[in-house]
């Protein structure tokens, strides 16, 4: 079923270099339905880390070669400057951390790996960046093998349209299989919404939430989901009045609209923070999902 994806790269790669920002989603979500009917997207195909390549990695920023990689996640150019993975979560260090660890040295037994830088220089000194992966000369991403092993969590800062539903549907794959950091689902990094008490031990760790909204609310500056009745104590998604019309349409290519959310099963995705209660403060649209199918939904039913 992939390969159909494979022989779209021309195609994909096209509208990612010609098509404006604001149409591109729309025709790699076309592209991507035509090919192979959603169903990897909706967790129904087998989705590989070669597969997510064309999806998410842009065709028209050169390539920089990789020697090293360091203990704490990061690859190493023979500069010495240093790529950080984006869009991934794993149980290394955090930006700032590896941010602060001084690189010593290289080692020339990396195997075949280069960065697609994907924005400047952060605060830390590090290059956010795609990392494509070479095996006998077909190309991986390197973010889709660490969800694809259980060793990460899909963590968007960038992946929008086709690229999130694929990384999302690589994930999920691990984790039904139980692999990697889902092996023990009892300490894996995902929580019902209603278990209140349990993300009392989760502050400052990123984690997957799913749950029901109850109410929803907003003010000049914030946006709210609320998951309880009373959000002095349960669980609360915010993200900023601002950035309105980005969730919006982002939930519009499933066919809903921020207004519609109240009463509806979501999964949101973002680091834990105890204010009133569990909170979790949103500053990608991908961090929001809906579980429920719309059709169904008008008709009284759940697809979860």
């Amino acid at each position: 079923m992939f390969k159909r994806l494979w022989q779209c790269q021309n195609l994909l790669g096209w509208i990612r270099r010609f098509c404006p920002r604001p149409a591109r989603g729309v025709f790699l979500q076309i592209c991507w339905t035509a090919l192979l009917g959603g169903s990897a997207a909706a967790g129904g195909g087998v989705i590989s880390a070669q597969d997510v390549v064309v999806a998410c990695v842009p065709q028209d920023i050169d390539a920089v070669s990789l020697i090293d990689r360091t203990p704490d996640g990061v690859f190493v150019d023979v500069s010495g400057r240093r790529f950080l993975p984006v869009d991934i979560r794993s149980g290394a260090l955090t930006a700032a951390q590896a941010g602060h660890l001084e690189y010593t040295g290289v080692s020339t037994d990396l195997g075949r790996f280069e960065a697609i830088p994907a924005g400047p220089v952060n605060r830390w000194g590090l290059v956010p960046a795609w990392i494509i992966e070479y095996r006998d000369d077909t190309r991986y991403l390197f973010q889709a093998i660490q969800l694809e092993r259980g060793e990460a969590l899909f963590a968007p800062k960038l992946a929008d349209g086709v690229c999130a539903d694929l990384l999302r549907g690589v994930e999920r794959s691990a984790r039904s299989q139980e692999l990697g950091i889902w092996k023990d689902p009892e300490n894996a990094p995902f929580r019902e919404t209603w278990r209140v008490k349990e993300f009392g031990g989760l502050t400052g760790r990123y984690v997957i939430a799913r749950g029901r909204i109850v109410s929803l609310g907003k003010t000049r500056s914030t946006r709210y989901l609320n998951f309880g009745n009373f959000w002095k104590t349960d669980f609360t998604v915010t993200w900023k009045s601002a950035d309105e019309d980005s969730f919006d349409a982002t939930l519009g290519r499933s066919g809903w609209r921020i207004e519609d959310l109240k009463g509806k099963t979501v999964e949101v995705r973002g680091v834990v923070q105890m204010r009133d209660g569990p909170l979790v403060t949103l500053r990608h649209p991908e961090q929001l999902v809906v579980l429920e199918n719309k059709r169904a939904a008008r008709g009284g039913q759940n697809s979860d």
